[in-house]
């Protein structure tokens, strides 16, 4: 038996690969990001940037922190021991969870852009921009790697709207 096609016979242990690869490259990623991102904006508010930017980043981080929990407690175990009845219904959640934290992090993208620091403010908000596109990218890059590669190999109807929901 070709081993591409013993791989779609075992959507377990393809899924095992991905899911390391996930936690390391992305949910730990992510925790680092938002540990030094926080106190980079409490810092910009401090010197007179928006006050809402620490809020907002901190909303963010909250719902991406019970999003990936969900995932290494509930899903990525169910994916691990070959899925159930239930798995489908528990990647459309998180597929919908998906469609909500790129949009909140581009408009915070959005806000940061339009503020208008002066003096000391200017380079914290230059390393914060910095710093939020490049969690923006990276999640960007999870969330696609999560509905097109790894919620595929056992809901397929996930796939097909993780195409149109990541389309700008």
């Amino acid at each position: 038996m070709p081993a591409e096609h013993a791989s779609r016979i075992d959507p377990a242990a393809q899924a095992a690969t991905l899911i390391e690869h996930i936690q390391t490259r992305y949910h730990d990623t992510h925790r680092r990001s938002l540990a030094q991102l926080l106190p980079l904006a409490s810092q910009a508010v401090a010197l007179g940037l928006h006050v809402g930017v620490v809020e907002q980043l901190a909303s963010i981080g909250n719902a991406l922190e019970q999003h990936m929990f969900k995932e290494e407690m509930r899903l990525f175990p169910m994916m691990e021991q070959g899925g159930n009845t239930l798995i489908g219904r528990l990647i459309e959640d998180l597929h919908r969870e998906h469609g909500e934290h790129l949009p909140a992090v581009q408009e915070l993208q959005s806000q940061l852009r339009a503020s208008d620091a002066t003096g000391a403010a200017q380079p914290i908000l230059a390393q914060l921009v910095r710093g939020v596109d490049d969690f923006a990218r990276e999640l960007a890059e999870h969330i696609r790697l999560e509905d097109e590669v790894l919620f595929p190999l056992f809901c397929h109807s996930a796939a097909a709207g993780a195409r149109t929901a990541l389309i700008p």
